[in-house]
């Protein structure tokens, strides 16, 4: 064959891999060579991505030539397998769900690991770390709940505690509540978030990490996060963000000081509302109290708890996402221009009692984001959620409900398609009214998720249902 290439990088590959075969004196050793360099290849690309646009890591993530090259496919192929292809030896298999190497994901168990949400992991990693100088790793879920679930219970003891602002989803707040006394760990609710000398307040010997969501759903509360994480930190613990509302997009809550970031991936990173997913995306070394999860949080979670229980994200639901993710940035954009249209119309109707919306200069914490809301062009952006209180209280927020007929009246959020909800009666039900009126979720509240649709056209039939409801 003439020289080519092709011929001399065929040539020299396969001399790489002859050299470490007879460089290696046991198979043994072979097969965790062979995975500490794929793991070192990975750890390399998500430092270089660091050097990329937000709109290429978001397009690509981690999926490059050598993976295009060994799928025979430039975009990510579908793995809807429960496991991949066969191991090498019996040693390979056993070194494999031992958990003891990695060299290849999707020959261990779709339990685990596989390519799909291994990449969709990945691409959420570099994407939340290109403001960080740290390594970050990824971790997919079947949920956002999930997401928290196998998060924060790593850090848990029975016995133990940790302090959370009040102003969390519904399920969260039944997470915290209800599920984990069974288990002896308590949460302290801060129901002044925003006030620091409260946090501080609350944490003890056996307080083991600091919980946000920020923005909040429903009522848009930001926190302070470089301030939440240098409070932290001072006490050895880590700080966990749940940054749904804001995705990477618009604050990537790391470059802050935050060692772990949560994500509900079912909103507005799926904007076409076809997928349910969560994802935890940590640096390589946080601070906690734990020196056995202080460094690799994220693979150490992945080869314990989650090993053992199950919540994956199934490979179809991750490539949706992966795809989806191509055009979050586009989409984030045109999610914010939309929602301050729309609270800046609400914000001026006389039935309306309170917008919240962190665009608005009335927003409590409106300097905060400010600094931190931020879309990769450096430009603020305040995100597509925004929530209002009618005047006239439960009923005629009722009314409304019943008046409104643009977008659906659904429990989601952050999607393509506006989608609202009277909370009180919906996703926050479970808790007492004292708690509600606690968390900020008021009877006459609304929440509104602005979707890709004309903000004209949802300005007129906001202004028809609520000119109905004036008498």
């Amino acid at each position: 064959m003439g020289e080519s290439k092709f011929v001399n990088d065929k040539i020299a590959e396969l001399e790489k891999e002859l050299e470490l075969l007879k460089s290696t004196p046991s198979e043994e050793e072979y097969f965790r060579k062979r995975s500490s360099a794929r793991v070192k290849m990975r750890a390399e690309q998500m430092m270089a991505a660091k050097n990329q646009a937000f709109d290429t890591v978001a397009l690509w993530g981690l999926y490059g030539k050598e993976d295009i090259k060994r799928y025979k496919c430039f975009t990510l192929p579908l793995f809807m397998t429960t496991a991949g292809g066969s191991y090498d030896s019996l040693l390979d298999g056993a070194l494999l769900l031992s958990y003891q190497t990695t060299n290849d994901p999707n020959k261990v168990y779709s339990r685990i690991d596989n390519v799909n949400s291994d990449h969709l992991a990945w691409k959420f990693a570099a994407l939340e770390g290109l403001g960080s100088p740290e390594l970050t790793q990824g971790l997919c879920t079947s949920s956002g709940m999930s997401a928290i679930l196998m998060t924060t219970m790593a850090f848990l003891e029975p016995g133990d505690n940790f302090v959370s602002s009040n102003r969390v989803y519904g399920g969260t707040e039944q997470l915290f509540n209800i599920t984990y006394p069974k288990s002896g760990w308590k949460v302290k609710w801060i129901t002044e978030p925003w006030d620091l000398r409260k946090w501080e307040s609350k944490i003890d010997e056996k307080t083991k990490f600091l919980y946000v969501e920020s923005p909040s759903n429903p009522t848009l509360f930001v926190a302070d996060i470089p301030a939440l994480a240098k409070l932290a930190h001072s006490h050895g613990i880590p700080l966990i963000v749940d940054s749904t509302l804001a995705s990477p997009a618009l604050m990537r809550p790391l470059e802050h000081g935050a060692d772990i970031v949560l994500h509900s991936i079912s909103k507005v990173s799926n904007g076409s509302c076809r997928a349910i997913g969560g994802v935890i995306v940590a640096k390589d070394k946080i601070v906690t109290k734990n020196p056995a999860i202080a460094q690799d949080f994220v693979n150490k979670l992945k080869g314990g708890h989650f090993r053992n229980m199950g919540p994956c994200l199934s490979p179809f639901n991750s490539m949706l996402i992966w795809d989806e993710m191509s055009t979050i940035r586009i989409r984030m954009k045109e999610h914010c221009e939309k929602a301050m249209k729309i609270a800046n119309f609400l914000k001026t109707h006389p039935m309306i009692e309170a917008v919240n919306y962190p665009g608005l200069p009335t927003h409590p914490q409106h300097e905060v984001a400010k600094r931190l809301m931020k879309l990769p062009d450096g430009t603020n952006g305040y995100g597509y959620l925004l929530s209002f209180n009618i005047k006239g209280g439960l009923e005629k927020a009722k009314k409304f409900a019943e008046a409104f007929d643009f977008g659906v009246q659904v429990t989601h959020l952050g999607g393509s398609y506006t989608v609202w909800v009277h909370n009180a009666t919906t996703t926050h039900a479970q808790m007492s009214s004292e708690e509600r009126k606690s968390a900020g979720v008021l009877d006459n509240m609304i929440r509104y998720s602005v979707g890709l649709e004309g903000a004209d056209d949802a300005i007129k039939a906001l202004e028809k249902a609520l000119d109905k409801i004036k008498d």
